[in-house]
């Protein structure tokens, strides 16, 4: 991500969280760092600092979700880059589940090239349907190093994906506070007061999941010993806040989106723990086909 890229972004969420409070701001923010913001609010000078989610999490040898999911993002770039450039994979749709990490970047071509391989090896074989191939039936070493089962079929809306997309999403726990603490210590310029604002994100190692709402903040360790006079968490959900001496509340998320059967089952799945562990891939598949079948529609019409 580009500087550029993250302070774009970091506008957004503060945008967000300034809408969620309803403050009208007496002038412009004030871009920097330590804190990211600064803006004026009748008469006070207030630091906003931004940061992202961190679950903590590691995968199966320990190595750290994020770095993980990172490795994998450029891995999925790579795989799109080749199939771009070989028309006989474009129609192939590839699920790879490793077995923990992701093969490291100076590997990346050596393992496109070993799966691709493979495809061709076992081309004759494919259809529209899956077809599951364990490790007794690789014969190169990354395969066999990093891969736990390999998905392949044809396509007309082909892609690779992994079981990265899936996992195990955090609850609100010591790790808010573990965030706060950290950011406690830097030099931040001077403010009347500091606010943080934790962003979750799009990636499982980045979500926090608040079934019950703010309840869920109960099992936060105080924040009271921290510079922070507010905290913000804007989650799965909606935003909530922090506030010295007063605890927690939720600002947003009330919207006709987040209502109904439909989302009472979301949040059913999302608390199943076997289909967020997801070992052997079958709640990616589920997502891939579902995505295949909104493209299909979509072109459709």
């Amino acid at each position: 991500m580009t500087r550029a890229i993250q302070k774009d972004s970091e506008r957004r969420t503060l945008d967000a969280v300034l809408a969620a409070l309803g403050v009208r701001l007496d002038q412009e923010p004030d871009e920097g760092e330590t804190p990211d913001f600064t803006v004026l609010v009748s008469g006070r000078r207030i630091g906003i600092e931004i940061t992202m989610y961190r679950s903590g999490a590691t995968v199966e040898d320990g190595a750290g979700r994020r770095q993980v999911e990172n490795e994998w993002e450029l891995l999925k770039t790579a795989s799109d880059r080749f199939r771009n450039e070989n028309p006989e994979f474009r129609h192939v749709n590839v699920g790879l589940m490793f077995t923990a990490s992701v093969p490291p970047r100076r590997q990346h071509a050596e393992f496109i090239t070993e799966i691709a391989t493979f495809m061709r090896d076992h081309a004759s074989e494919l259809s529209s349907n899956d077809i599951t191939f364990w490790p007794p039936s690789f014969n190169s070493s990354l395969m066999r190093t990093f891969l736990r089962t390999l998905y392949l079929r044809k396509d007309q809306y082909a892609e690779w994906h992994s079981n990265l997309a899936g996992g195990y999403v955090a609850r609100p726990d010591q790790t808010i506070a573990a965030i706060v603490a950290e950011k406690s210590g830097k030099l931040f310029r001077p403010a009347d007061e500091l606010w943080l604002v934790i962003q979750c994100g799009s990636r499982i190692s980045e979500m926090m999941l608040d079934l019950t709402g703010v309840e869920d903040f109960g099992s936060v360790p105080s924040l009271e010993p921290y510079v922070f006079s507010r905290v913000f968490v804007l989650a799965f959900t909606g935003a909530y806040e922090w506030r010295r001496g007063v605890g927690w509340r939720k600002l947003t998320g009330e919207n006709a989106e987040g209502r109904g059967s439909s989302f009472d089952e979301l949040k059913a799945v999302l608390n199943d723990q076997e289909w967020l562990a997801d070992p052997n891939g079958k709640a990616m598949k589920v997502a891939a086909e579902t995505l295949r079948e909104m493209r299909q529609k979509r072109d459709a019409s």
